[in-house]
């Protein structure tokens, strides 16, 4: 197993009570990847690299990632900050008041109902490909004023969320609905994700290594179809989560990448916003702040902390540890080439966000490595 992440960990835990013997490299000291969390010196406990919220409609997928620690109910609230105002996202019917008014937004649900009958959330990409005047303008004022261009807009008639947090910015939902997920369950760990994933790799058939380069012990073979691992053949299957652009050298060039710069303030108050993440994708030195205090449920009286996030910068080979893939024509034919060379080693196999070059949410990894797993 390359890579300790949330798929890295879940996909250890199902081979080793499949039978398998694991050995699990990890090249950070921390296991977690974008998962990982820390303790401010107040005691409240962050998410390190941007906010991220357990919701899934697969009773599977929480069935099984409840066996490692206890969960409670959290719906998460994301507010926009526009016009000297914090408005609901996704919009909804209140967030549509508060920004154009009650008539005009009254206008705007009933022909967003008339043009997309029977769907609850309408996403900007729609309203741009609408034959609706209005719509068109009410797209155009999303991609002005909601989706950042460096984080998940594709061009100025489309969007694609960087990550799962970012996933509902775009759309509209015509009732009154300020939760921004819908699935049928949404739920935060007591403990962190930390403590989750501590436990998932926690079995008597799993050997973990941290502060290693796996790839300095596994290689492939000048055959491209062998693996190597410390320049003995290896036939047992080898599970790789990193970016894949790294196995194979950089050989059709680097893939391009986003990594973010996050700072922390910690403040002598029981709570400083009104919900658990506030945008403000106006703002050219903050694009994001989180108060983890709201997913965490500690009951820590007079202090919190913030998150700040700034608008992210590109990370490829030789520029930081990258984050989130950037996805468009270009990286897809590049990423695809890679794909081909792994394909070509039948004892690799691919698995999260990183080595498959996709946005997925805590629940899709899980999924995916209860897939690779269960194909094995």
């Amino acid at each position: 197993m390359i890579g300790l992440g949330i798929s890295g960990c879940s996909a250890a835990r199902l081979l080793a009570e499949s039978g398998y013997t694991v050995t699990c490299f990890e090249s950070e000291s921390y296991i977690g990847g974008s998962l990982f969390e820390e303790v401010r010196p107040n005691g409240i406990r962050v998410q390190s690299f941007g906010p991220q919220v357990f919701h899934t409609d697969s009773e599977a997928v929480f069935q099984f990632i409840k066996r490692f620690g206890a969960f409670f109910p959290y719906n998460h609230r994301v507010y926009l900050s526009i016009q000297n105002k914090m408005v609901p996202l996704p919009l909804n019917a209140n967030s549509l008041q508060m920004i154009f008014g009650n008539k005009q937004a009254d206008t705007l649900l009933a022909r967003i109902s008339s043009a997309f009958p029977g769907i609850k959330r309408v996403s900007v990409d729609r309203l741009m490909n609408s034959h609706d005047s209005k719509l068109l303008d009410l797209g155009r004022f999303m991609l002005e004023n909601i989706l950042t261009r460096d984080i998940n807009r594709k061009d100025d008639n489309s969007f694609v969320p960087a990550d799962d947090s970012f996933s509902n910015d775009a759309y509209v939902d015509i009732g009154n609905d300020d939760c921004y997920y819908t699935d049928s369950i949404q739920a935060m760990p007591m403990q962190g994700f930390m403590s989750i994933l501590e436990h998932m790799i926690d079995h008597q058939a799993i050997s973990v290594f941290l502060n290693t380069n796996a790839l300095s012990r596994i290689s492939i073979h000048q055959d491209n179809t062998t693996v190597l691992f410390d320049g003995v053949p290896f036939k047992g299957p080898i599970i790789y989560t990193p970016s894949l652009d790294k196995l194979f050298h950089y050989c059709y060039g680097s893939l391009p990448y986003r990594k973010g710069r996050i700072s922390f303030q910690d403040i002598r108050t029981d709570f400083q916003n009104d919900c658990a993440v506030i945008l403000t994708p106006k703002n050219k030195e903050v694009i994001r702040i989180t108060e983890s205090k709201y997913m965490t449920l500690q009951d820590i009286d007079g202090h919190t902390s913030l998150m700040y996030e700034a608008p992210y910068v590109s990370a490829s080979k030789g520029n930081g540890e990258p984050f989130e893939p950037v996805i468009n024509e270009e990286s897809k034919k590049m990423y695809e080439k890679y794909e081909e060379l792994a394909k070509a080693c039948p004892s690799i196999h691919l698995l999260g966000r990183m080595a498959c070059y996709r946005n997925q949410s805590i629940s899709d990894s899980i999924e995916q490595a209860i897939d690779v797993v269960s194909r094995l």
